[in-house]
Protein backbone atom coordinates (compact mmCIF):
# COMPACT_ATOMS: atom_id res chain seq x y z
CA UNK A 1 0.00 0.00 0.00
CA UNK A 2 1.38 3.46 -0.84
CA UNK A 3 2.82 5.45 2.03
CA UNK A 4 0.97 8.44 0.63
CA UNK A 5 -2.60 7.70 -0.53
CA UNK A 6 -3.87 8.62 -3.93
CA UNK A 7 -5.21 12.12 -4.50
CA UNK A 8 -8.79 12.62 -5.66
CA UNK A 9 -10.16 15.96 -4.66
CA UNK A 10 -11.99 18.97 -5.94
CA UNK A 11 -12.40 21.89 -3.53
CA UNK A 12 -15.96 22.65 -2.53
CA UNK A 13 -17.42 19.47 -4.01
CA UNK A 14 -19.80 21.11 -6.45
CA UNK A 15 -20.13 18.03 -8.62
CA UNK A 16 -22.48 15.61 -10.33
CA UNK A 17 -22.11 11.83 -10.58
CA UNK A 18 -20.15 10.27 -13.42
CA UNK A 19 -20.49 6.52 -14.04
CA UNK A 20 -19.21 4.21 -16.75
CA UNK A 21 -19.66 0.69 -18.12
CA UNK A 22 -17.04 -1.10 -20.16
CA UNK A 23 -18.53 -2.02 -23.53
CA UNK A 24 -16.96 -3.85 -26.47
CA UNK A 25 -18.04 -1.64 -29.35
CA UNK A 26 -15.70 -1.23 -32.30
CA UNK A 27 -14.97 2.03 -34.10
CA UNK A 28 -14.17 1.70 -37.79
CA UNK A 29 -15.80 1.00 -41.15
CA UNK A 30 -19.57 0.54 -41.03
CA UNK A 31 -21.63 -1.88 -43.09
CA UNK A 32 -22.84 1.05 -45.20
CA UNK A 33 -19.41 1.39 -46.76
CA UNK A 34 -18.19 4.64 -45.24
CA UNK A 35 -15.59 5.28 -42.55
CA UNK A 36 -16.89 6.48 -39.22
CA UNK A 37 -14.95 9.46 -37.88
CA UNK A 38 -13.11 8.37 -34.70
CA UNK A 39 -14.25 9.96 -31.47
CA UNK A 40 -11.42 12.29 -30.49
CA UNK A 41 -12.24 12.25 -26.77
CA UNK A 42 -9.27 12.23 -24.43
CA UNK A 43 -7.77 8.74 -24.50
CA UNK A 44 -4.12 9.22 -23.57
CA UNK A 45 -2.06 11.36 -21.23
CA UNK A 46 1.04 11.45 -19.06
CA UNK A 47 0.21 11.72 -15.37
CA UNK A 48 2.14 14.97 -14.83
CA UNK A 49 1.55 14.56 -11.11
CA UNK A 50 3.66 12.19 -9.05
CA UNK A 51 2.28 10.06 -6.24
CA UNK A 52 5.55 10.79 -4.43
CA UNK A 53 5.85 7.19 -3.26
CA UNK A 54 8.73 6.02 -5.42
CA UNK A 55 7.90 2.81 -7.25
CA UNK A 56 5.13 1.90 -4.83
CA UNK A 57 1.96 2.82 -6.70
CA UNK A 58 -0.21 0.39 -4.75
CA UNK A 59 0.19 -2.21 -7.51
CA UNK A 60 -1.51 -1.95 -10.86
CA UNK A 61 -4.77 -1.18 -9.06
CA UNK A 62 -3.36 1.92 -7.40
CA UNK A 63 -1.77 3.16 -10.62
CA UNK A 64 -5.04 2.64 -12.52
CA UNK A 65 -6.90 4.58 -9.85
CA UNK A 66 -4.47 7.49 -10.21
CA UNK A 67 -5.12 7.57 -13.98
CA UNK A 68 -8.89 7.36 -13.42
CA UNK A 69 -8.88 10.18 -10.91
CA UNK A 70 -6.76 12.52 -13.04
CA UNK A 71 -9.01 11.82 -16.04
CA UNK A 72 -12.09 12.53 -13.97
CA UNK A 73 -10.66 15.88 -12.88
CA UNK A 74 -10.88 17.08 -16.51
CA UNK A 75 -14.27 15.53 -17.28
CA UNK A 76 -12.96 12.29 -18.84
CA UNK A 77 -13.88 10.00 -15.96
CA UNK A 78 -16.63 8.36 -18.02
CA UNK A 79 -13.99 6.11 -19.60
CA UNK A 80 -12.07 3.20 -18.09
CA UNK A 81 -8.44 4.23 -17.59
CA UNK A 82 -5.39 2.04 -17.15
CA UNK A 83 -1.74 2.76 -16.41
CA UNK A 84 0.73 1.62 -19.05
CA UNK A 85 2.60 -0.69 -16.69
CA UNK A 86 3.63 -4.33 -16.83
CA UNK A 87 4.17 -6.74 -13.96
CA UNK A 88 6.97 -9.28 -13.82
CA UNK A 89 6.31 -13.00 -13.56
CA UNK A 90 7.88 -15.24 -10.93
CA UNK A 91 7.82 -18.90 -9.92
CA UNK A 92 6.05 -19.87 -13.11
CA UNK A 93 3.32 -17.23 -12.72
CA UNK A 94 3.35 -15.08 -15.88
CA UNK A 95 3.61 -11.33 -15.79
CA UNK A 96 1.04 -8.87 -17.14
CA UNK A 97 1.83 -7.09 -20.41
CA UNK A 98 1.18 -3.36 -20.47
CA UNK A 99 -0.04 -3.55 -24.08
CA UNK A 100 -2.74 -6.03 -23.08
CA UNK A 101 -4.23 -3.62 -20.55
CA UNK A 102 -4.95 -0.52 -22.61
CA UNK A 103 -7.53 -1.54 -25.22
CA UNK A 104 -7.09 -1.31 -28.97
CA UNK A 105 -7.23 2.42 -29.73
CA UNK A 106 -7.39 4.86 -31.31
CA UNK A 107 -6.04 7.17 -28.61
CA UNK A 108 -6.13 10.98 -28.68
CA UNK A 109 -4.34 13.44 -26.43
CA UNK A 110 -5.84 16.50 -24.74
CA UNK A 111 -5.39 18.52 -27.94
CA UNK A 112 -7.46 15.96 -29.88
CA UNK A 113 -4.35 14.79 -31.75
CA UNK A 114 -4.20 11.05 -32.42
CA UNK A 115 -1.10 9.54 -30.85
CA UNK A 116 -1.79 6.07 -32.30
CA UNK A 117 -4.57 4.36 -34.22
CA UNK A 118 -3.95 0.90 -32.77
CA UNK A 119 -1.48 -1.23 -30.80
CA UNK A 120 0.71 -1.95 -33.82
CA UNK A 121 1.19 1.73 -34.62
CA UNK A 122 1.72 2.57 -30.96
CA UNK A 123 4.63 0.13 -30.63
CA UNK A 124 6.27 0.85 -34.00
CA UNK A 125 9.72 2.06 -32.91
CA UNK A 126 10.33 3.64 -36.31
CA UNK A 127 7.23 5.83 -36.01
CA UNK A 128 8.22 8.96 -34.10
CA UNK A 129 4.85 10.66 -34.61
CA UNK A 130 3.18 8.65 -31.86
CA UNK A 131 4.27 9.52 -28.32
CA UNK A 132 6.89 12.28 -28.33
CA UNK A 133 7.67 15.61 -26.69
CA UNK A 134 4.92 17.31 -28.72
CA UNK A 135 2.15 14.73 -28.37
CA UNK A 136 3.02 13.49 -24.88
CA UNK A 137 0.80 15.84 -22.90
CA UNK A 138 -0.72 15.70 -19.43
CA UNK A 139 -4.46 15.28 -18.82
CA UNK A 140 -4.70 19.09 -18.81
CA UNK A 141 -2.93 19.40 -22.17
CA UNK A 142 0.37 20.59 -20.73
CA UNK A 143 3.77 19.60 -22.08
CA UNK A 144 6.04 17.54 -19.85
CA UNK A 145 9.41 19.17 -19.17
CA UNK A 146 12.37 17.64 -20.99
CA UNK A 147 14.20 17.13 -17.69
CA UNK A 148 11.33 14.85 -16.60
CA UNK A 149 11.57 12.57 -19.62
CA UNK A 150 11.82 9.26 -17.68
CA UNK A 151 8.37 7.66 -17.76
CA UNK A 152 7.94 4.55 -15.62
CA UNK A 153 6.72 1.51 -17.60
CA UNK A 154 8.33 -1.71 -16.34
CA UNK A 155 7.90 -2.77 -19.94
CA UNK A 156 9.92 -3.81 -22.99
CA UNK A 157 9.81 -1.66 -26.12
CA UNK A 158 7.05 -3.84 -27.63
CA UNK A 159 4.76 -3.51 -24.63
CA UNK A 160 5.55 -6.94 -23.21
CA UNK A 161 6.47 -7.70 -19.61
CA UNK A 162 10.15 -8.25 -18.80
CA UNK A 163 11.34 -11.79 -18.21
CA UNK A 164 11.83 -13.22 -14.73
CA UNK A 165 15.07 -12.15 -13.11
CA UNK A 166 16.34 -8.76 -11.96
CA UNK A 167 13.47 -6.65 -10.66
CA UNK A 168 12.34 -4.25 -13.39
CA UNK A 169 8.91 -3.32 -11.97
CA UNK A 170 9.69 -2.23 -8.38
CA UNK A 171 8.26 -5.50 -7.06
CA UNK A 172 5.25 -5.12 -9.32
CA UNK A 173 4.74 -1.52 -8.19
CA UNK A 174 4.76 -2.16 -4.45
CA UNK A 175 8.36 -1.21 -3.56
CA UNK A 176 9.59 2.27 -2.69
CA UNK A 177 13.04 1.05 -1.69
CA UNK A 178 14.89 -1.84 -3.35
CA UNK A 179 14.64 -3.13 -6.90
CA UNK A 180 14.46 -1.14 -10.10
CA UNK A 181 12.09 -0.12 -12.87
CA UNK A 182 12.29 0.10 -16.63
CA UNK A 183 11.58 3.63 -17.86
CA UNK A 184 11.00 5.01 -21.34
CA UNK A 185 11.74 8.46 -22.76
CA UNK A 186 8.64 10.35 -23.76
CA UNK A 187 10.81 12.86 -25.67
CA UNK A 188 12.31 10.05 -27.79
CA UNK A 189 15.88 11.08 -26.97
CA UNK A 190 18.62 9.02 -25.39
CA UNK A 191 22.25 7.95 -25.38
CA UNK A 192 23.90 4.98 -26.99
CA UNK A 193 24.15 3.10 -23.69
CA UNK A 194 20.36 3.02 -23.41
CA UNK A 195 18.52 -0.21 -24.24
CA UNK A 196 16.75 1.84 -26.90
CA UNK A 197 17.88 5.38 -27.62
CA UNK A 198 14.54 6.66 -28.88
CA UNK A 199 11.87 4.39 -27.34
CA UNK A 200 9.04 5.91 -25.35
CA UNK A 201 8.39 2.61 -23.56
CA UNK A 202 11.90 1.26 -22.79
CA UNK A 203 15.10 3.26 -22.54
CA UNK A 204 16.90 2.09 -19.38
CA UNK A 205 16.42 0.74 -15.86
CA UNK A 206 16.55 2.82 -12.68
CA UNK A 207 19.06 2.12 -9.91
CA UNK A 208 16.35 1.69 -7.30
CA UNK A 209 12.73 2.35 -6.43
CA UNK A 210 12.89 5.30 -4.05
CA UNK A 211 11.48 8.61 -5.19
CA UNK A 212 15.01 9.97 -5.51
CA UNK A 213 16.01 6.94 -7.62
CA UNK A 214 13.20 7.73 -10.06
CA UNK A 215 14.34 11.35 -10.21
CA UNK A 216 18.06 10.70 -10.71
CA UNK A 217 17.89 9.88 -14.40
CA UNK A 218 15.52 12.72 -15.22
CA UNK A 219 12.10 11.68 -13.98
CA UNK A 220 9.50 12.20 -11.29
CA UNK A 221 7.62 8.91 -11.13
CA UNK A 222 5.24 9.88 -13.94
CA UNK A 223 3.65 7.19 -16.11
CA UNK A 224 1.41 6.88 -19.18
CA UNK A 225 -2.38 6.51 -18.93
CA UNK A 226 -4.61 5.09 -21.67
CA UNK A 227 -8.38 4.75 -21.98
CA UNK A 228 -8.97 1.01 -22.35
CA UNK A 229 -12.53 1.22 -23.67
CA UNK A 230 -13.50 2.10 -27.23
CA UNK A 231 -14.11 5.87 -27.69
CA UNK A 232 -17.72 6.95 -27.38
CA UNK A 233 -18.96 3.74 -25.70
CA UNK A 234 -19.34 4.89 -22.11
CA UNK A 235 -22.89 4.86 -20.76
CA UNK A 236 -24.60 5.77 -17.51
CA UNK A 237 -25.84 2.79 -15.45
CA UNK A 238 -28.96 2.85 -13.24
CA UNK A 239 -29.06 5.28 -10.35
CA UNK A 240 -27.53 4.17 -7.05
CA UNK A 241 -30.02 2.30 -4.88
CA UNK A 242 -28.82 3.81 -1.63
CA UNK A 243 -27.29 7.04 -0.38
CA UNK A 244 -29.77 9.40 -2.02
CA UNK A 245 -27.76 12.54 -1.34
CA UNK A 246 -28.29 15.44 -3.70
CA UNK A 247 -26.34 14.95 -6.93
CA UNK A 248 -24.18 18.01 -6.38
CA UNK A 249 -22.90 16.43 -3.15
CA UNK A 250 -21.87 13.12 -4.68
CA UNK A 251 -18.64 11.99 -6.31
CA UNK A 252 -18.30 8.64 -8.10
CA UNK A 253 -14.97 7.08 -9.13
CA UNK A 254 -15.02 3.99 -11.39
CA UNK A 255 -12.57 1.29 -10.35
CA UNK A 256 -11.62 -2.04 -11.98
CA UNK A 257 -10.98 -4.76 -9.39
CA UNK A 258 -8.34 -7.05 -10.88
CA UNK A 259 -8.44 -10.86 -10.43
CA UNK A 260 -4.63 -10.93 -10.19
CA UNK A 261 -4.34 -8.37 -7.38
CA UNK A 262 -6.69 -9.73 -4.75
CA UNK A 263 -4.45 -8.75 -1.83
CA UNK A 264 -3.97 -5.14 -2.89
CA UNK A 265 -5.71 -2.40 -0.96
CA UNK A 266 -7.36 0.45 -2.79
CA UNK A 267 -6.63 3.80 -1.14
CA UNK A 268 -9.18 6.52 -1.92
CA UNK A 269 -8.06 10.00 -0.90
CA UNK A 270 -10.22 13.11 -0.88
CA UNK A 271 -10.18 16.62 0.56
CA UNK A 272 -12.88 18.73 2.18
CA UNK A 273 -12.97 22.50 1.93
CA UNK A 274 -15.02 22.65 5.14
CA UNK A 275 -16.39 20.39 7.87
CA UNK A 276 -18.92 17.92 6.50
CA UNK A 277 -20.68 14.64 7.24
CA UNK A 278 -19.29 12.12 4.77
CA UNK A 279 -19.91 8.55 3.71
CA UNK A 280 -17.67 6.53 1.35
CA UNK A 281 -19.07 3.25 0.03
CA UNK A 282 -18.56 0.65 -2.72
CA UNK A 283 -21.33 0.12 -5.30
CA UNK A 284 -21.70 -2.18 -8.28
CA UNK A 285 -22.69 -1.09 -11.82
CA UNK A 286 -26.32 -1.95 -10.97
CA UNK A 287 -26.26 0.56 -8.11
CA UNK A 288 -26.16 -2.08 -5.37
CA UNK A 289 -24.19 -1.09 -2.26
CA UNK A 290 -21.57 -3.71 -1.34
CA UNK A 291 -19.55 -2.17 1.48
CA UNK A 292 -19.17 0.95 3.57
CA UNK A 293 -15.64 2.30 3.98
CA UNK A 294 -16.05 5.45 6.03
CA UNK A 295 -18.86 7.38 7.70
CA UNK A 296 -18.88 10.34 10.03
CA UNK A 297 -18.36 14.05 10.59
CA UNK A 298 -14.97 15.06 9.20
CA UNK A 299 -12.98 18.24 9.57
CA UNK A 300 -11.73 20.29 6.62
CA UNK A 301 -8.59 18.85 5.05
CA UNK A 302 -7.37 15.62 3.49
CA UNK A 303 -8.82 12.21 4.34
CA UNK A 304 -8.52 8.64 3.08
CA UNK A 305 -10.60 5.47 2.95
CA UNK A 306 -9.20 2.00 2.30
CA UNK A 307 -10.89 -0.93 0.53
CA UNK A 308 -9.59 -4.52 0.46
CA UNK A 309 -11.90 -5.81 -2.28
CA UNK A 310 -14.41 -7.38 0.15
CA UNK A 311 -18.08 -6.76 0.83
CA UNK A 312 -19.67 -5.75 4.14
CA UNK A 313 -19.56 -9.38 5.33
CA UNK A 314 -15.88 -9.79 4.59
CA UNK A 315 -16.37 -11.87 1.44
CA UNK A 316 -14.14 -11.30 -1.58
CA UNK A 317 -16.06 -9.62 -4.37
CA UNK A 318 -15.58 -10.96 -7.91
CA UNK A 319 -13.25 -9.08 -10.25
CA UNK A 320 -14.95 -6.42 -12.31
CA UNK A 321 -16.10 -2.81 -12.37
CA UNK A 322 -17.11 -1.08 -9.14
CA UNK A 323 -17.71 2.50 -8.05
CA UNK A 324 -16.22 4.24 -5.04
CA UNK A 325 -18.99 6.63 -4.03
CA UNK A 326 -18.51 9.63 -1.77
CA UNK A 327 -21.65 11.31 -0.44
CA UNK A 328 -21.36 14.64 1.38
CA UNK A 329 -24.12 16.38 3.28
CA UNK A 330 -24.34 20.16 3.42
CA UNK A 331 -21.37 21.55 5.40
CA UNK A 332 -21.94 22.27 9.10
CA UNK A 333 -22.15 25.94 10.00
Amino acid sequence: MPSKPLTFARPGYGFSPTLVLLLATAVGTTTLGFTQTPDSSLGFFITGRSLGTGGNFGGLAGADAHCQQLADSVGAGNRVWRAYLSTQGSNGIPGVNARDRIGTGPWFNANKVMVAANLTALHDTANRTTINATNGLTHRGLAVASNLHDLVTGTKFNGMAPAEGADSTCANWTSATTGGAIVGHHNRQGISSNICQSCWSQAHRTNGCTQSNLQQGGGAGYFYCFAADAPGTAVTPPALREGASRAEHRRVAPFLLSPTLRTSQVVYRFALASEARVEVAIHGPDGRRHAGLLRGLLQAGEHAAVWDGRDARGRELPAGLYFIVLNRDAPSR
